[in-house]
């Protein structure tokens, strides 16, 4: 008699390596299918360091899913006696009448969250590394910090495997078929059939449900570091994980928490290319990825050389809306989709995992992620 399991989960990056971890400590029979190896870097959850934060202009919606998973993330560091997060604190910084500066203040409202705000003179005395413009603020989050993304996917997976999950890496689903009684997932010869199916494949999200016309592109998003003369002051200890929106300086950053250098983004505004496919991402590093960091690095820090040390492929899952993608479409009551995490996922991850498990093996959570429901583009007409 074949075995069918509670739960299969398709991918096993950051969102699937949660959801396996935590529908496994549940009890649940789990199996999980990655197409590469654990903690891989073709993908959206490498590169050594993942911005923290709860101060979440995104929506105050997200802030459950961010102290969730900071419970978690402490969790598995006790599980696993391996270190994930590090506390950096956290710097929103814009012109006190911005956007950014504004959504993060009305976030640490609503949400409570503690944190202080630092004027012109605040700020670049504590934090000078930073060069401001006219009109510039910052909002500092002391509980803000730095996770590592190829510890915290590789902990989770040997957390699911420890509870036994049954985890197959460098595996390809070739099909997924799905109705109301549960799901048949096909292996080349192999036929693994569960209840229930989490999708959580990152930027190959659709390739398995094309029939669910979800509107999500997988962007290129290349990781940067930099380097200075005084690397000392980039710290983690003395130069926080920051989020910057102030006139044409649009980024975001990560200390120097491994030796590697400082890592260094461009912002939404300064455009990133979308790919055909996830597969394209494989292309090596040109100029054209790292430009825009450079230029971004030319204006903001007068400490760091401008030309970049290091730089490796990334790429996210986007949405139309910036929004992720959480639940279970009325179309295919038997899935759990997970995608659509628009470059600010990695930090939600363990609770999303959580979540995810909990709508495959109750229907429902505990955490609201109605904001998110996969349904909400059919009725906007979104991408369409």
């Amino acid at each position: 008699m074949s075995v069918k399991y509670d739960v299969a989960v398709l991918g096993l990056g950051a969102m699937g390596a949660a959801t396996a971890w935590r529908a496994a400590a549940r009890g649940a029979s789990v199996v999980g299918v990655e197409q590469f190896t654990p903690g891989h870097a073709r993908g959206s959850s490498h590169g050594g360091s993942r911005i923290y934060r709860q101060t979440l202009f995104e929506g105050i919606e997200y802030v459950p899913l961010a102290r969730r998973a900071l419970e978690l993330w402490r969790d598995l560091e006790t599980e696993t006696g391996t270190p994930l997060f590090q506390q950096t604190g956290g710097l929103c910084i814009g012109p006190d009448d911005g956007p950014l500066i504004a959504d993060a203040l009305r976030c640490a409202r609503e949400a409570d969250v503690q944190v202080e705000l630092l004027d012109a003179a605040e700020l670049r005395e504590r934090f000078p590394q930073h060069a401001l413009l006219p009109g510039d603020v910052g909002v500092l989050e002391p509980g803000a910090g730095s996770l590592n993304p190829e510890a915290c996917v590789r902990g989770m997976a040997d957390q699911a495997a420890s509870l036994d999950a049954r985890l197959m890496f460098e595996t390809v689903v070739d099909r997924l078929e799905y109705d109301d009684s549960g799901v048949c997932v096909h292996l080349g010869d192999e036929v693994i059939r569960a209840s229930r199916a989490v999708l959580a494949t990152g930027c190959w999200f659709t390739d398995l449900v094309p029939e669910l016309d979800l509107p999500l592109r997988a962007q290129r998003s290349p990781l940067v570091w930099f380097r200075g003369a005084d690397q000392a002051a980039y710290r983690p200890d003395r130069f926080p994980t920051f989020i910057r929106e102030s006139g044409d300086l649009d980024g975001w950053g990560i200390p120097d928490v491994d030796g590697r250098g400082v890592k260094v983004g461009a912002g939404p505004s300064l455009g990133k290319p979308f790919l055909g496919h996830a597969s394209e991402n494989v292309r090596p590093i040109g100029p054209e990825d790292t430009d825009r960091s450079e230029r971004f690095v030319a204006g903001a820090f007068p400490g760091l050389e401008p030309r970049a040390v290091d730089a490796v492929p990334c790429m996210n899952s986007k949405s139309p809306d910036g929004d992720f993608v959480i639940g279970t479409p009325a179309a295919a009551p038997s899935l759990v989709l997970a995608g659509g995490f628009s470059g600010h996922g990695f930090k939600h991850s363990a609770a999303v995992g959580e979540t995810c498990a909990d709508l495959a093996l109750d229907g429902g959570s505990p955490l609201a992620v109605e904001r998110f429901s996969p349904d909400r583009f059919a009725t906007a007409g979104a991408g369409r």
